[in-house]
């Protein structure tokens, strides 16, 4: 029986939902929480909605349901901090979870345990269930401070989300800031997050997670992370909100982590790691000129199809 508090953020992927119900069914999850962005005015985005509420509406297990049910499809970074002010105004701690994201066992064991042990550690703002390493940064210990919020599967507590600003407003003071200027070691990381941080700022880039990492940063928090990876994303294909190409490889096996954990001798943010993360991850440097037309170029020969439609949503 497991009883930590877990918030499932659903919309219209019922086969993705059957997947990740049937894990939740076998570790015996008490306290489900679903929040569900409404659907477009389409009849077939209406018709997958509906599966979804079927598919919740006939959850077979013991558990204490409870559901919040946008009345309108608000998009990612509405939808999703509405699902996310909801579950923490009712629950003081939990794990968050999208539909399109399969965890192990260790994944809610580790979850479970960090949000316990570090409940009043105010350094650590949450915890991530992703490992980007891909075994190529050895790890003695069991997890590392990071300063990237993955969320793929994820948790924290009340504390941290209420600090949470979807819309940044405190973007361009901090943007001048010297904690700001100081944060990277890395001129072409700086300059591709700040390029993100506009587009947020500005409304280009529909998202909740990035104003949610910048906010940690503004806090000068970071984030535990597991040795290995504990949350298997099958989100990445053709009907995708953001990465419905085959030219992106995001695929990360997990693995198990083994108890009991073994933490890191020193409380800070491991730069090796968050960097390997950058280069590999986030690729940030194909985002900016002049590599930005050699990474076009690249997607355009190797994937054509998705780019004409990348660029037609820019047109």
């Amino acid at each position: 029986m497991f009883k930590t508090p877990i918030l499932i953020l659903v919309y219209n992927r019922s086969e993705h939902l059957k997947k990740l119900l049937k894990i939740l069914e076998n570790i015996n999850a008490q306290n489900i929480y679903v929040s569900f962005d409404g659907s477009k005015k389409d009849k077939n985005d209406i018709y997958k909605c509906n599966k979804v509420k079927e598919i919740i509406n006939n959850i077979k297990w013991k558990c204490n349901l409870h559901k919040n049910y946008l009345n309108k499809n608000n998009g990612c970074k509405i939808g999703v901090s509405k699902g996310l002010n909801w579950f923490f105004s009712k629950v003081k701690a939990g794990i968050i979870i999208e539909d399109d994201c399969i965890p192990t066992n260790d994944f809610f064991t580790f979850c479970e345990w960090s949000l316990n042990k570090y409940k009043n550690d105010k350094k650590v703002a949450g915890i991530t269930g992703n490992n980007f390493l891909k075994n190529k940064i050895f790890l003695k210990e069991s997890f590392y401070y990071s300063k990237y919020a993955h969320c793929w599967g994820w948790a924290t507590w009340r504390r941290t989300w209420k600090e949470y600003d979807k819309n940044i407003k405190f973007w361009m003071k901090f943007k001048s800031s010297k904690k700001w200027e100081n944060f990277f070691d890395d001129e072409v990381e700086k300059k591709y997050w700040e390029k993100i941080f506009n587009g947020v700022a500005n409304n280009s880039l529909d998202s909740w997670a990035y104003p949610w990492m910048l906010c940690i940063w503004k806090n000068q928090q970071m984030i535990i992370t597991p040795k290995k990876n504990l949350v298997l994303n099958i989100g990445f294909k053709k009907g995708a909100t953001h990465t419905d190409s085959n030219f992106h490889n995001f695929y990360y096996k997990v693995s198990i982590l083994k108890k009991p954990y073994i933490l890191p001798k020193i409380t800070k943010i491991n730069k090796n790691a968050d960097e390997f993360v950058f280069k590999n991850h986030y690729r940030g440097k194909n985002y900016l000129w002049p590599n930005r037309i050699f990474y076009l170029m690249k997607y355009l020969f190797v994937d054509p199809i998705s780019f004409y439609k990348k660029i037609s949503k820019l047109i």
